[in-house]
């Protein structure tokens, strides 16, 4: 069996068990809260997501105001009238837990309904556009029975950059994909392959955009081949669409190349109806697009403040619990990540200055006095801060007698002026290093 067959029977297993009988033929049943509108079939209840970081807070009243998430992506306006008396409203940042959806989620409160309706305003970026287009998201809200519902109304302002709604209550809320771009792998190593599908959610968007709020089914591959069009390599390697399906296989090439992220793109024709949602389907397609990075059997790379940084070499030494990840940036400046462990395990590890199990420090050398330390700064109070993040190990397996570890970490690195408020770094990096 040759592996692109290996891979298409993987997601045909894969389609065959997010799969679920299709009602087209079955009659609909209607909206209990309104008998003109179809109710559709019953959504999936996906988990409530977890808080990544504090919640904005603020006091607005009768007069109206606004609030904005932390990172800024989010903003509410709530109109005069909205709230009878002075009201606390909060921004929380949560994990999101819907599939084909960019970024974080947002828990809004106070929940319950309002009044008057107060709009949201996302604001999406280069990053959220990675895997799907924008005439593709919508916003979303999950409530308290898990199923996460698509707002069909959502306006878009492509020029600048925004989904916008109208609400009348608070709940999670988050971007939503029609449809989205997906690949096995993010790092493909020289030689090897990746394979790549559409996938959508069985939502019925078709029979369902009268309404104004649509739950959201399973996630799968998408089964509309003849609207599927015009698969595309950038880059460097072999792209093989299957012809059969929405799916297709890119072979990174055999040596490394100078550039080392490729793009991978497909058009969805025809996603919705003419007319049924206005601003939405004027170009009459979607261009989706995945990058995918190739890279050798070790690799450690990310961000820097969101500027991206490769090192030049990369390993570990499980020797004493300490687990080391190292690499030189640009010849200039060396970066070493420590996880203190009895041996590598997959798992997360919080910074600390405490060294113990499931801790993990990290240290930026540089060639001016002082450099940088994360895992912690000290205050002028003589207290020690942690930095928020975590180092994450996936994969800990041996290959050929080579023990190999696989992750992920980000952190905030500090400048050990001793302030309470010293300048910091924003580091994300993946890496996957071998014993030496």
């Amino acid at each position: 069996m040759t592996r692109f067959s290996v891979f298409l029977l993987a997601v045909a297993l894969l389609s065959a068990c997010n799969h679920h009988k299709r009602h087209e033929d079955t009659p609909v049943p209607q909206n209990p809260q309104n008998p003109q509108e179809p109710q559709g079939p019953k959504g999936v209840a996906r988990p409530i997501g977890t808080s990544l970081g504090t919640a904005v807070t603020k006091d607005i009243g009768p007069q109206g105001g606004n609030i904005a998430s932390a990172d800024g992506k989010l903003r509410i306006t709530v109109p005069a009238g909205a709230v009878a008396a002075n009201t606390t409203f909060s921004v929380e940042p949560v994990t999101n837990t819907l599939p084909g959806s960019p970024g974080i989620a947002y828990r809004l409160k106070p929940e319950g309904k309002f009044p008057k309706p107060l709009t949201l305003q996302f604001t999406y970026n280069t990053t959220d556009l990675d895997s799907t287009d924008a005439e593709a998201l919508f916003l979303a809200f999950q409530p308290a029975d898990g199923i996460w519902r698509m707002v069909t109304r959502t306006q878009l302002d492509k020029q600048n950059r925004t989904l916008t709604v109208e609400t009348d209550h608070f709940s999670t809320w988050a971007p939503y994909a029609l449809f989205w771009l997906t690949s096995l792998h993010e790092q493909v190593q020289t030689g090897k392959s990746t394979g790549l599908a559409v996938r959508t959610t069985d939502n019925y968007l078709a029979a369902n955009l009268e309404r104004t709020e649509v739950e959201i089914m399973q996630d799968k591959v998408l089964d509309d081949m003849a609207n599927i069009r015009n698969w595309q390599l950038d880059g460097e390697g072999n792209l093989a669409p299957d012809g059969a399906r929405p799916t297709a296989l890119y072979t990174a090439p055999g040596a490394m190349p100078e550039i080392s992220i490729v793009k991978v793109s497909v058009e969805v024709h025809n996603f919705i109806p003419a007319g049924k949602i206005p601003g939405r389907g004027a170009t009459g397609k979607l261009i989706l697009q995945r990058k995918i990075r190739i890279v050798e059997d070790t690799w450690h790379y990310g961000t820097i403040d969101g500027v991206n940084f490769n090192t030049s070499h990369r390993w570990f030494l499980a020797q004493g619990g300490i687990l080391n990840i190292e690499g030189i940036v640009g010849g200039m400046v060396g970066l070493t990540i420590t996880a203190f462990m009895d041996e590598p395990k997959p798992g997360n590890y919080r910074w600390d200055i405490a060294q113990g199990d499931n801790t993990a420090q990290a240290v930026w050398l540089s060639r001016s006095p002082g450099g940088w330390i994360s895992g912690y700064h000290h205050c002028r109070d003589g207290y020690d801060i942690n930095s928020p993040g975590a180092l994450v190990i996936e994969i800990v397996e041996t290959v050929n007698g080579v023990k190999y570890v696989e992750g992920h970490y980000t952190v905030n690195v500090y400048d050990p002026a001793g302030a309470c408020e010293p300048p910091t770094k924003r580091f994300q990096g993946f890496f996957r290093v071998k014993s030496r």
